[in-house]
C-alpha cells in the first residue's frame, strides 16, 4: 500500500472532504448496505454455515463408504469457506456505517472489496468444480452403472477435490494483480489505481471475459446441464421396464428433484457474477463506479448476495425435497442414531 501526493488526487480529496460535512447524501447508500449486506447477507451466511455445519456432521460419519458421500462432504466444506469469507466482507460493511458513519472502516471495505473477494472466488470456484464431480458421480450410477466401479471411489474424489482447489487458486492469481490500493495523503483512505495487466485489451477480452466465462459459467453449465437430462431420461426409461419397492421409486423422485434444483439455483446465482465480470470490463476501474453514487452501487451487493445463496441453499433443498436426509436431520438432534436397514432411503439411494 503505497501513499500518493496531494497533486495527484486534490480535487477529488476536497470533494470527499466537502461531502463529509454532508453525511445526508449517503443515507441511502448505508440503509442499502446495512439491508442487503449486513442484514439479508448475515442471515443468509449464519443459516448456510449453520446448515453446512449439519450436513458434514450427517455425512462426515460414512463418506469414506461412499464416493457421492464424499463429494457431498467436500462440498459443504467448499460452500463453508465461501460463506465465511463472504461474511468477512458483507457483514460488517452495513453494521460499522450505520452505527459510526459512512466513512468509518473504509480502508478495511477496500481491502476486503478488492483482495478478499478473489478469495472468495477461488472457493466458489471449488464449489462449481465439486457439484460437477457430484453430478459426474451420480450420471455414472445412473447411465453407466457398469463403469461405477472404475469411476466412483472415495479416494478418485479426493484426488480430484484436491487438483480443483490448486486450479481454482492458479486461475485466480492474477486477478490479484489488477488493482493496486494507494493510500491519499489528506484524507488517508485507500483508493483503487487500474494496473497494466487490468488495462490490456488483451487479458480483459481473453481472460477476465472469455477464459473467466468459460471456466466460471459455460462449462459447469453446460456439462451439469447435460448430465442432469440424461439423468432424468435414463431414470424414466428403467421405471417403465423395472419393478422397484415404493420406497425405491420414491428415493429416485427425490433425487431428481433436488439434482434439479440443485443445478437451476447453480446457473442463476453465476449469472450474476459474469454479468459483474463483464461491468468490470465496461466500467474501469469497477470500484469507482460500483461505490455511493455510481451508477453501479446498488448492482454491487447483488452478485455477492446471489454467491451465498447458491452456498447456502443445499441443505434446504436437502431437508425439503429428500425425506430421507430430513430424518437423518431429525435423529441428529433428538440423539437417535439407529438406522432401520429395511428402508432404502434417500440418502442411501443417492450414495448408492
Amino acid at each position: 500500500m503505497a501513499n500518493v501526493s496531494t497533486q495527484v488526487y486534490s480535487t477529488e480529496s476536497g470533494v470527499e472532504l466537502q461531502q463529509e460535512l454532508d453525511l445526508s447524501q449517503f443515507d441511502s447508500c448505508i440503509l442499502y448496505y446495512f439491508i442487503f449486506g449486513s442484514c439479508i447477507g448475515g442471515l443468509l451466511i449464519v443459516f448456510g454455515l449453520t446448515g453446512n455445519g449439519i450436513t458434514i456432521a450427517i455425512m462426515g460419519r460414512e463418506r469414506k463408504k461412499s464416493a457421492t458421500i464424499n463429494c457431498l462432504f467436500m462440498l459443504a466444506i467448499a460452500d463453508s469457506f465461501v460463506l465465511l469469507t463472504y461474511g468477512f466482507i458483507l457483514i460488517p460493511m452495513g453494521l460499522r456505517k450505520l452505527a459510526f458513519g459512512w466513512w468509518n472502516g473504509h480502508n478495511y471495505n477496500y481491502i476486503s472489496i478488492i483482495q478478499v473477494i478473489e478469495v472468495t472466488r477461488i472457493f466458489n470456484q471449488v464449489s462449481a468444480f465439486i457439484i460437477m464431480l457430484v453430478t459426474f458421480q451420480r450420471y455414472v450410477s445412473v447411465c453407466l452403472p457398469h463403469r461405477a466401479k472404475q469411476l466412483c471411489s472415495v479416494r478418485y474424489v479426493n484426488i480430484l477435490t484436491g487438483i480443483s482447489y490448486v486450479a481454482s487458486i492458479l486461475f485466480f492469481l492474477p486477478n490479484f494483480f489488477t488493482y493496486v490500493l494507494v493510500k491519499d495523503s489528506v484524507t488517508h483512505r485507500y483508493r483503487t489505481v487500474s494496473q497494466p495487466l487490468v488495462l490490456s485489451s488483451t487479458f480483459q477480452i481473453m481472460y477476465a471475459t472469455v477464459a473467466t466465462g468459460l471456466v466460471t459459467y459455460v462449462i459447469p453449465v453446460f456439462s451439469i446441464s447435460f448430465m442432469s437430462i440424461r439423468m432424468i431420461r435414463a431414470m424414466r426409461a428403467q421405471s417403465k421396464t423395472m419393478q422397484k419397492s415404493e420406497d425405491r421409486n420414491q428415493a429416485r423422485k427425490d433425487l431428481t428433484l433436488s439434482s434439479i434444483a440443485i443445478v437451476v439455483i447453480f446457473i442463476i446465482c453465476q449469472s450474476f457474477m459474469l454479468i459483474r465480470r463483464v461491468l468490470m470490463w465496461v466500467y474501469d476501474p469497477f470500484p469507482r463506479y460500483a461505490r455511493c453514487g455510481g451508477v453501479l452501487q446498488y448492482f454491487g451487493f447483488v452478485p455477492y448476495i446471489t454467491m451465498v445463496i447458491n452456498s447456502a441453499v443445499n441443505f434446504g433443498i436437502y431437508v425439503i425435497l429428500a425425506k430421507g436426509f430430513r430424518k437423518k436431520v431429525v435423529r441428529l438432534f433428538i440423539g437417535g442414531n439407529r438406522i432401520a436397514p429395511e428402508r432404502l432411503t434417500w440418502f442411501y439411494a443417492y450414495v448408492k
